[in-house]
């Protein structure tokens, strides 16, 4: 059970004020700064209406209770580490500056004063000219220096903060957007004040309410593992404070020395460093996990990292360290980021990555990975293949339970690294894809109501079709000018509107590919006013898979069993695009 030393409750100005113990996020713990738009639009809304309450007078409108946070302290509580708070007091921290810096802005003589007491007071202060100052809420080092420098290093002297540095990772360009977030809602609402005076009052207010306002309980507790157990309680095992940051943070107390804790940083800084969204290294870790140990959901993946480490980490033969266990995250996480964004360099592989990932097919990430570690990129791209067919097969075009075949693919992912060889990975996946007349059946059935799988199933087939026919290659999945038109209208006419429209507008048979301006020109049109477009278009698969069946000349309307026709005629060339296996027709370059 966790020790408590001290709770009680804290104003902000008291937990990061002047005269109150500095506040340090240490680096062996917590995240880095993760707060987007909403986080901060909704900060900013609460404290509106926390001001206008508190304009009321009344005792229960007094205080806006923010939450708790954790603190590491030693006995005479001369500094403090911070286990869980740092968005709240980070966000706080950047809402005082932009009060600080609008302030300093004004000419009036007053504001400055009060700009330079605000910087004093709650964000950093110097002792003399030449000193170096004392911060008062200091983040890991992920944030440190950029935190200070866009934030805390105001110049009295001109108003303003350096901006030198220039956001690096994910977390600084949400730190600078934070700020340009509450600059601007402050902005906005001093347009409507009209005298210096006026917007001076305003600015104090909130700054009061911020300061002398918010109310936090702090809980101080004597050692890192008594408050990881304390925040780990308040956030639910890891709803509000992520599974990565919760996994560092048992990798940090598990750290048996200070050698492991660099080794468990320099895996963070490589991920931080290496993926653009948060969003992917929480998607990356839980497909690590899966590519060795099986599947795991998202909501439980922390509590089972941490279940099977610990024994794995107890264990005294065979020695498992903390330091292995990070190696092995950066080393995968570098074959990840390679593999998420189409970056292996053998271009016949990341050819097949720009599909899984226009397919949105997740589910093949963890075997991909668990196959790259032990075979070279041909071998890969073979699995790729496969994987691609049967994805399309089962999923897209069959509409079979997704759940299964993620399931399976997980599995086959853990049993790669239990040494299957690939061979035998490759032929599973053969094994478990729906046959050519199964696929030829749902093909000529299918509805696609999405538009990036109609998208892909139409670009692919287009290119099948160049490489046939020997046309010239031109790129048509990744151009931005190309999309998916849909023949019989999505809004027609209501004289041309057939009976079960719903079900016909979204057959593949009723799609197609036009370039922009010609779709915008066929938008909603009957037949004979956009046949231009489709006989003077490029794609193949506009000009010659029949779209004229699709119009009856005779009666003036539109024929639905042409839709059935064109799309019988695409399933049999959809068996060809997407074989069982491997392409032998050849690589499709998209």
């Amino acid at each position: 059970m966790a020790i408590i030393k001290y709770a009680a409750r804290q104003t902000l100005g008291q937990l990061i004020g002047a005269n109150n113990p500095p506040v340090e996020v240490p680096d062996d713990s917590q995240r880095q700064y993760a707060w987007g738009k909403l986080e901060v639009d909704t900060y900013w809304a609460d404290i509106q209406k926390f001001m206008r309450a508190r304009r009321t007078g009344s005792e229960a409108s007094a205080e806006y209770f923010i939450g708790p946070i954790v603190t590491i302290t030693d006995d005479k509580v001369t500094s403090r580490s911070l286990l869980d708070g740092q968005q709240r007091l980070t966000t706080s921290t950047i809402l005082i500056a932009a009060i600080r810096d609008t302030l300093g802005s004004m000419s009036s003589t007053e504001a400055r004063v009060m700009a330079n007491n605000i910087q004093r007071d709650y964000i950093a202060r110097k002792d003399g000219r030449h000193s170096l100052p004392q911060y008062f809420l200091t983040l890991s080092l992920f944030d440190r220096d950029f935190f200070k420098n866009f934030i805390q290093d105001w110049n009295e002297a001109t108003g303003k903060v350096a901006h030198t540095e220039i956001p690096s990772r994910p977390s600084h360009k949400l730190i600078k957007a934070a700020y340009s977030l509450f600059e601007g809602h402050i902005s906005s609402a001093l347009s409507s004040i009209h005298s210096d005076d006026e917007r001076i009052d305003w600015l104090e207010e909130l700054r009061d309410c911020l300061v002398k306002g918010l109310v936090f309980v702090e809980v101080q507790t004597p050692t890192s593992s008594d408050a990881n157990e304390v925040f780990e309680t308040i956030n639910s095992r890891g709803k509000d404070l992520s599974t990565v940051d919760l996994v560092r943070n048992f990798l940090m107390e598990k750290s048996r020395h200070d050698e492991e804790k660099d080794r468990v940083n320099n895996a963070w800084r490589s991920l931080l460093d290496g993926f653009e969204r948060r969003e992917d290294i929480e998607k990356f870790l839980r497909h690590f996990w899966v590519a060795g140990h099986g599947d795991v959901r998202s909501h439980s993946l922390y509590t089972t990292i941490r279940k099977e480490l610990t024994e794995r980490f107890e264990k005294d033969l065979p020695r498992y360290e903390v330091r292995m266990f990070a190696a092995e995250l950066q080393n995968a996480s570098g074959r990840y980021i390679e593999l998420i964004t189409s970056g292996t360099g053998f271009e016949k592989l990341d050819c097949l990555l720009d599909e899984v990932r226009t397919l949105g097919a997740d589910a093949a990430y963890p075997l991909l990975l668990a196959i790259s570690t032990r075979s070279n990129h041909s071998e890969v791209a073979r699995v790729a293949e496969a994987l691609l067919s049967y994805y399309v097969r089962w999923t897209v075009v069959g509409r079979r339970e997704s759940t299964l075949l993620e399931e399976k693919l997980f599995d086959l992912a853990k049993r790669v690294s239990s040494n299957l060889s690939i061979s035998d990975a490759f032929q599973q996946i053969v094994d478990w894809t729906p046959d050519d007349a199964a696929f030829q059946s749902d093909f000529e059935q299918a509805p696609i109501p999405r538009s990036t799988q109609a998208r892909y199933l139409l670009t692919t087939i287009e290119q099948y079709l160049r490489q046939r026919e020997g046309v010239d290659d031109v790129v048509v999945a990744g151009a931005s000018s190309v999309h998916v038109e849909h023949i019989y209208p999505q809004s027609p006419e209501a004289v041309y509107r057939l009976t079960d429209h719903a079900s016909w507008m979204n057959r593949l048979g009723n799609q197609t590919l036009l370039h922009g301006r010609k779709n915008r020109m066929a938008s909603n049109k009957a037949y004979p006013e956009k046949i231009h477009a489709y006989e003077s278009s490029s794609f193949l698969i506009t000009r010659e898979t029949g779209i004229g069946r699709l119009w009856d000349a005779d009666n003036g309307g539109w024929r639905p069993q042409g839709i059935d026709e064109r799309q019988a005629d695409l399933a049999k060339i959809a068996v060809d695009v997407w074989p069982i296996g491997s392409r032998d027709t050849g690589e499709l370059s998209l």
